[in-house]
């Protein structure tokens, strides 16, 4: 399984990757598009420009299971990838490099997890 060591990671399998100061792309891991199976649907319920933390704010739909897109922090919605609305299931075929959202959040890196307490955290399933 590929867990690429210059991103962060959630424990609801979301990765990120800086990209600014307080800027970071968000998508799923390829652990979560494996666990979802060929992804068909990417639904965004994204209400206003702004994210609460622990909201949900979409979900992707694949032949195996649903997963639910939970924010791991209160961020700002700088850019959404349209792409994923006609093509999801690349996701499936590279889920580092097609990212859902671009968002902007006052927190720090340190907050998420890191490629190792990742792996550690895919130990348990």
């Amino acid at each position: 399984m590929l867990i690429p060591q210059n991103l962060y990671y959630t424990k609801d399998h979301l990765w990120l990757r800086k990209v600014g100061l307080y800027d970071f792309c968000i998508g799923i891991t390829d652990f979560a598009q494996k666990e979802i199976g060929e992804i068909n649907l990417i639904e965004l319920d994204l209400k206003g420009s702004t994210i609460g933390k622990s909201v949900s704010w979409g979900a992707v739909y694949g032949i195996n299971a649903t997963f639910s897109l939970i924010a791991p922090c209160a961020c700002k919605i700088t850019a959404v990838n349209t792409i994923l609305n006609t093509k999801p299931s690349h996701v499936n075929t590279d889920p580092y490099n097609n990212w859902f959202l671009s968002i902007s959040t006052h927190i720090f890196a340190n907050e998420f997890l890191t490629c190792e307490e990742y792996n550690l955290l895919l130990n348990d399933f």
